[in-house]
Parts: structure tokens; sequence; C-alpha cells
């Protein structure tokens, strides 16, 4: 969520007894009622994921209710609610009651009499034991034993597996943006001043040359106040086993001073444990260098070397003599293995995406790195494989760039023209050209004509630079200079007609067409759905999105015009496409709202798996190019290769273009 939009989630939380209007929370957040409604828009899904609903009453205005309020505050971390052992009202799911005795015994450290814990719950002893009896399972993955006596349950094992188990549970499962956002809104962490700890992780990592990404220092973050948390209430980490000339490491050195400026910061001393926990998870998320000669292990090298060999051979990917790649694996593995070693995990903000969107890479990741001799006796999570993925995804983009013409742009005004310039031709052709360099005229030399197939000037260059192809071009890129380009790539690449055809298409959007698509599409306007979704729910989702044009009345008025439609045949084009629309024209701009739900939605018996829904809503005053846009819908329903290619990509921009193309132009 967007700050604003927590703001007023945090409004509607502190007044659930009544419903607040869109003026009323547009003048204490100083944003625009429009906006609001847009706000309340996109925060129903995940306010519905976590246990509340958000109601909407015309003339009353939004209210909060809180259907799952300990599901509530413990998932969804909303500012203003506090966490389990706050929170007053009691676990009426499963999934809640399991979360609470997890509270209890491993954040709070708590042994649990059953009979008690069972009254506190409204349940059975019996089904308390079937809660604990599930639990097993989860603790025995990290090594650790649910423990039952007469005195009741409580959780045994080491305390780092403990730690390990309280991140994956409890701090890994958030719907803020980042570790240090839901930390400050978790409730565990009030105590903690989280803020300074970033600076000091940032300030020491910085002094002793250690690099960290984004994402590491979060989690470092995470390590660091988890180990004063838990050293408050007197528990610390058992002694590791550090190879030799790890207390002079970087890492150790780094980990020290962090935890000498933090004694003065809180007022307490931290036992060696401590420093050396922290100097471990620096080591497993940084740069990682021999301790002793600074070298990167040659055995690591080799095994890389050896995967990316095999893939090549298997005809899987030649990516084979990629130095940048070997150099960024041997980046990552070594850390990883220091992680791995130790038990440490690490979160990959990623990790959902890479596995929904590259599964087929990933399973090849898991199958060829998992070979590794280095690896392959570790159980390795999907958070560690995705990350390798990455690092495989990013040399793949760097292959597509070789294979685009290379190309020296060249003018004679300035840096600005030349930015210009570049900016238009990767506006037009960022399929196809790879810009190498921008210069000008007078900086040309041979060494910058090395490996370039095409000069695209502003100057007329003329006969002067032989060998190698040149076409002159206004800074503006006019429509015919873009046309003489068009013309250079689609010889350039008559040898791989499959390819060129499907570019060529990709970029043959007009303008007339683009400024078509622009006028009754907007990204605000677009939607994508995970599984399957209700239609109700979405057909609600895009009204809304619609009526945020309109005044107040609008969307319930079309709710009954889409009604009334339906009742008159059907909306649903294909057995893939439904376009939903009023029987009579209620907008004064036409607008089209655009769901997309690649795992199919039932819409009815008839259409059990509808993947594409578009809301369409005329104008009572001029629908000039409407038909065209129906026509591209129709054109559309033909077309399951660019169905897939929509779904497959996911994004707003790469739905235009496809579906820009698909429209007459005028």
């Amino acid at each position: 969520m967007k700050p604003k939009e927590k703001e007023l989630l945090s409004q509607l939380y502190q007044n659930q007894n009544r419903y607040l209007t869109a003026r009323e929370l547009a003048e204490v957040l100083h944003i625009s009622e429009r906006t609001v409604r847009t706000y309340i828009r996109r925060m129903e899904s995940e306010v519905s994921q976590n246990g509340g609903e958000i109601l909407a009453r015309q003339g009353n205005g939004y209210r909060l209710v809180l259907k799952r309020p300990v599901q509530f505050a413990v998932l969804a971390g909303t500012p203003g609610t506090e966490t389990v052992h706050r929170q007053p009202d009691v676990p009426d799911s499963s999934q809640e009651r399991r979360r609470y005795l997890m509270q209890r015994m491993l954040l709070d450290g708590e042994k649990l009499d059953l009979e008690d814990t069972a009254a506190l719950l409204y349940v059975s002893t019996g089904t308390l034991k079937k809660e604990m009896t599930q639990l097993r399972g989860l603790l025995e993955e990290y090594s650790l034993s649910l423990e039952t006596d007469r005195e009741g349950a409580s959780i045994a094992g080491e305390e780092t597996s403990k730690r390990a188990l309280i991140m994956d549970y409890f701090f890994r499962s958030s719907s803020f943006s980042s570790i240090q956002e839901y930390m400050d809104h978790s409730g565990y962490f009030d105590d903690i001043p989280t803020e300074q700890m970033l600076r000091l992780i940032l300030d020491e990592s910085r002094q002793f040359g250690i690099r960290l990404s984004d994402v590491t220092v979060q989690n470092a973050l995470l390590h660091l106040a988890l180990s004063v948390k838990r050293m408050q209430t007197g528990l610390k980490p058992e002694a590791a086993i550090m190879t030799p000339g790890f207390e002079e490491s970087l890492e150790y050195q780094a980990a020290r001073a962090i935890f000498r400026r933090l004694s003065g910061m809180i007022d307490g001393e931290f036992p060696p444990e401590e420093i050396s926990y922290l100097a471990l998870h620096l080591a497993g998320k940084g740069t990682w260098k021999d301790y002793s000669t600074g070298s990167q292990p040659q055995d690591l090298e080799q095994e890389a070397i050896t995967v990316l060999r095999q893939l090549a051979e298997d005809d899987v990917m030649q990516l084979d003599g990629d130095q940048q790649l070997i150099s960024s694996l041997l980046e990552h593995l070594r850390p990883m293995t220091v992680r791995l070693q130790r038990g440490l995990p690490q979160k990959n903000p990623l990790t959902e995406a890479i596995v929904r969107d590259e599964p087929e890479l990933m399973k090849i990741i898991r199958k060829y790195f998992g070979a590794m001799p280095s690896l392959r006796r570790y159980d390795i999570d999907d958070d560690e494989w995705a990350y390798l993925a990455l690092h495989v995804m990013a040399a793949l983009e760097r292959q597509k760039e070789k294979k685009k013409l290379q190309v020296l742009v060249v003018c004679a005004t300035g840096y600005g023209s030349s930015q210009l310039l570049k900016s238009r031709l990767m506006k037009h052709f960022s399929d196809s050209l790879h810009i190498v360099t921008e210069t000008g005229y007078y900086e040309m030399s041979d060494d910058i004509l090395q490996g370039i197939d095409l000069i695209i000037s502003s100057v007329n260059i003329g006969p002067v630079i032989f060998g190698v192809p040149f076409i002159h071009v206004s800074v503006f890129l006019s429509e015919e200079d873009v046309q003489n380009i068009q013309h250079f790539i689609d010889q350039a690449h008559a040898g791989h007609e499959t390819d060129r055809k499907e570019k060529k298409r990709s970029r043959a959007v007009s303008r007339n067409q683009q400024e078509i698509f622009d006028c009754y599409f907007s990204e605000e306007d677009f939607r994508i759905y995970p599984g399957h979704p209700d239609r109700d729910q979405v057909m609600n989702d895009l009204v809304e999105t619609l009526a945020s044009y309109e005044k107040d009345s609008f969307a319930d008025h079309l709710r009954e015009q889409i009604k009334l439609r339906a009742q008159m045949g059907s909306v649903v084009f294909s057995d893939e496409i439904a376009v939903p629309h009023p029987a009579v024209p209620l907008s004064r701009v036409a607008r089209l709202a655009v769901a997309l739900i690649p795992g199919g939605m039932y819409w009815n018996e008839i259409h059990p798996a509808v993947r594409f829904v578009f809301l369409m809503s005329p104008s009572y005053v001029e629908n000039r190019n409407l038909p065209r846009v129906t026509g591209a819908i129709v054109t559309l329903m033909d077309e399951p290769v660019l169905q897939e290619k929509i779904l497959q990509s996911g994004t707003f921009d790469a739905f235009g273009r496809t579906f820009s193309s698909l429209i007459e132009a005028a």
C-alpha cells in the first residue's frame, strides 16, 4: 500500500463504529474525493484477504468491518492495530488459532496450560491438541520440537532455529513493500529503534567496505532487531562454529562496531554470540572474499563453469562464454553457501513472481545448479533458486541485446539533441535496435565504429563513412525517418522471416491507432486477477473503476443497465472473452475497463473459463471510434496466439501494444 492508502485505512480502522464519507476522508488526508474512491478500490482485495471488509453505502460513505480481527491485525499489520498478544479478540479459525499458539510459545516463550488455553480460545481440549499436532510438522522442519508434560506445552530447540522460524513464520508474509515498513507497524518491534539501527548497518557496512543490496540490508535489519528483542528477554544464540580467521574478517569487525554503537543507544551489553550471529548474516548477504587470501574459491568457479557448459551441451541455453554471468554467479554463490551452512534464510521479494512467470527457468535452475557438489547436499528453498534465476535472466537479456542491430547515434547540436533523438528511436525501435553510444560528427573514429551495424545521424554524413550503413534523420524523427529505419531493419532481418514478422507487428501500431487506444483505455482501468476470482467481484471492481470518472450515483445506474443488457442476450462473445455493457449509454466520455484472468473465471455454465473482460461504457454524447475498438475485440477472439501473448506478459504496456495493432486505422 501507498502511505496515503495506509492513512486512509487507519482512519477507517479508528472509526469502525460509523461511516465516513469520501469528503470527510479527503479533507483529513488532503486528497481529492476521486482519489479516495480510487484508493478504496485498490485496498478492497487486500483488506478482504486479511480478514476485513470495506462497506460502501450510497449517501453514507465507507465503513471498515473486521470479520477476523486477529488475522487482520497480525497479517495486515495495519497502522493503529496491534499484534495478537495485545488484541483482545479471540481467534475464530484454525489458522488464526495456530498463529496465536505460535505467538505465545515462540515469540513470548510461554509454556501453555492446555485446559486454560482451550477455554480462552472457546474450543475443546481435543481441538486444541489437533492444532498442536499440526504445528509439530512445521517445527520439525526447523529442528524444533513441541514438548508437553503435566505443566503444559512449549517449544524446545536451539535459539538460532527458533529465530529462523520466527523470521519465516511471522515476518516474511507481509503485505508491506519493505521489511522495515512491516517492522514499523507490526507491534512486535515498537520498543526497538529500527531507523537508527538501519543507519548503523549502512554506516558500518560502508566503513568496512561491505556491499549489501537493498534486499539484504532489509534482511540484516530484521535479524539485528530480532537479536535485540530476544536478548532483552535473556535469550542468546548458541556459540557459532567459525572458520579460522573469521573474527578478523570485515564482517565480524562491522558486526562488533554495530553492537558497540547499539549498546550506547539502548544501554545494554551484548554477548559475543550476538556479534558472531550478526557477522554470519553479513557474511551470508554481502560480497564474500576469502578471509585469508582475498580470492574467490576455485572450486565454486569450476562448478559454475561446468553448469553453464552442461546447459550449452544439452542445448538448453548458450551462456557458457558469458564472463559477466560467471562473475555474478560467484559473487552470489559464496554467501549463499555460508547461509546454507549456517541455516540462515534470506528472503527474496521476487520469488513469487519468478516462480509464477518463469516456471520452466526455475526447473532448469533447480536441475542443473542443484547438481553442483557444493549445493546438492542442502535442502534449498525457492528464495535461493530465484536469486540464481535472476542472474541467468540478466544474462539472457544481455544476449537479446547482442542480437539487436548495434547503432551509433550522431548529432551535431550537442548532448540534448542526441538524447532527444535516442529517446525517440527507443520509443519506436527498442525491440530491434541497441544504441551503443552517441557522439558528435567530429568525434567519430575507427574505434567507435567497431561492431556498429548502422549509423543514424542528424548530420548528413554522405559517403564519408564507407562500409557502415547510414540513415540521415531529423533530430525530431519524422514519420518518413521511422519508415526508412523500419525498411532497413526489415531488410537486415530478411533471413529470419518468422522473427521479423512478429517484431514488425509489435511496432506496426500507427500513431492513429495509438491515439484511438489512448482515448478509451488507461492503466488505472486495467486489472489482472490471479487464480479463479469471483465474477461478481471482478465486475464490481470494473464498475467502480469507471464510476470514479462520473457522479456518485453512476455505479448503481451502470450495474442496473448491465443487468438489463444481460437479460437481452449473452455478452460473452467467445469462450475466452466477455464484453459486458449497459443497455443504454451512461458515460459523459466513453471508456473501457479491462480485466485479465489468466487462470480463467467462471461466468456461467456455458462459459466456465472466461479470461478477458472488457467492460464497455459508451458515451451519451459521442462514440466516434468506439466501433473500431469493438472490431479489435472481435479480431482478438480469432487470435489465440495473441491472447496468450497478452496473458503471459501481464502488463498494461504489453496489452496496449498488442491490442492497438488490432485497431483498424481511421
